[in-house]
């Protein structure tokens, strides 16, 4: 059963239409462009396989389309936004029959984005729905007390060793006071964050306290472009061009923070070593090194690194010409060059991060920006990206 509804019916209460429309703020790539958020489908499902992979998982299942099967798949977040909040691989399982609601793609046929699934027992589950409302497994607290963390490495170095976690900033999503999300933006959320209910959200509208929101360096202080810049940014098409669609963490700024999956910081005298837990972005930090007079091009650079005090400075030239912003294509040349620093607060034990660049091909001006982390139990995982998205994301030939 294939059956198309407008976006606001009599059967889709205020808050499922609210949810049907939080897609457009989560992932690697804006919604939009790729589903239809105006149409909504209601199939009856028999589940054949679940990739449950980053960025995106996907639900493949069959339709009984008049007498004959039909196979298509339907997108879910990344696997681990997902993992937080108690989703498995056995949350689908092969043979399963369910009812799958969801936004038909707009390039290709049999796909969606799934919105919502309503199980054999008539429980209807929403997109990043917390499952763990569901099972008797306690959900673990991603941020752990730095109380018995040493300040300084036997060496006399500061301590910037372990796993950490997002608490906002570019691309990331930022933790409110009392469990909600960071500071109120035009993605936010009202008070109260999600609701009681695993299949609802509770109280409060978009914008308000403890809404999404962007830390500096989000898309308000992106640089002004050049004539060079301007011409690079209108060949990029976001529906095609993004670079999580090829599995790259677009950027040293961007990646750190996106989704707020956990980053690993492991330090020697020698060298310091950011291992991104978005796209799998590993950067070595020379300490008092020069950058040699060749660097092979990459996303993350060549960086080198010194102490200014307690704060670690990170000097990283010789990029491969790429996007600071996927929303808006915001480009950057092969002659960016970033400096960053990094210093753990002695009293609340978390670690800022402020960034400058600058790039004389592309840029009229600075881009500059920050972000904070906290230490998490959780430990780094590595992201094995899978991109499965398909036709839909391919530009048509």
């Amino acid at each position: 059963m294939i059956e198309f509804r407008p976006p606001i019916s009599a059967r889709l209460l205020p808050s499922a239409v609210f949810v049907l429309a939080l897609p457009v703020a989560f992932g690697h790539h804006a919604a939009a462009p790729h589903f239809d958020l105006e149409k909504t489908i209601e199939l009856k499902a028999s589940i054949t396989k679940f990739e449950f992979v980053n960025p995106h998982g996907y639900v493949y299942f069959d339709v009984d389309d008049k007498g004959k099967k039909a196979g298509w798949r339907c997108e879910l977040p990344a696997r681990a936004a997902l993992a937080r909040l108690g989703w498995t691989d056995n949350t689908f399982r092969p043979g399963q029959n369910i009812v799958i609601k969801g936004a038909p793609a707009r390039r290709e046929a049999n796909v969606c984005m799934l919105t919502s699934f309503v199980r054999e027992d008539g429980v209807e589950i929403r997109r990043e729905a917390d499952l763990t409302k569901l099972s008797p497994a306690p959900m673990v607290s991603k941020v752990v007390s730095p109380s018995n963390r040493p300040v300084k490495l036997t060496s006399g170095e500061p301590n910037l060793a372990g796993f950490w976690v997002s608490q906002g900033g570019p691309g990331g999503r930022g933790r409110g006071p009392g469990g909600g999300r960071g500071p109120g933006g035009p993605e936010g959320r009202g008070p109260g964050g999600r609701g009681p209910d695993f299949a609802g959200r509770g109280p409060g509208g978009p914008g308000g306290p403890g809404g999404r929101g962007r830390g500096p360096g989000g898309p308000g202080n992106l640089p002004q472009l050049t004539e060079a810049g301007l011409a690079v940014q209108a060949k990029y098409d976001q529906r095609f061009d993004d670079p999580g669609l090829q599995c790259s963490p677009a950027n040293i700024f961007f990646g750190w923070t996106h989704d707020q999956h956990v980053n690993e910081i492991v330090q020697t005298a020698k060298e310091i070593t950011l291992k991104y837990g978005y796209m799998d972005l590993v950067r070595t930090v020379h300490m008092n090194a020069a950058h040699p007079k060749s660097v092979t091009p990459s996303v993350g650079g060549h960086s080198t690194g010194k102490w200014e005090g307690d704060t670690l400075v990170v000097d990283t030239v010789g990029f491969l010409p790429g996007i600071v912003m996927p929303m808006s294509g915001h480009p950057h040349s092969g002659q960016m060059h970033a400096v960053e620093r990094f210093a753990v607060n002695s009293e609340t034990g978390m670690l800022s991060r402020t960034y400058k660049a600058d790039d004389p091909s592309y840029w009229k001006s600075e881009y500059s920006g920050g972000d904070t982390m906290t230490l998490s139990n959780e430990p780094f995982v590595p992201y094995a990206c899978k991109e499965l998205s398909g036709k839909n994301n391919q530009r048509p030939q």
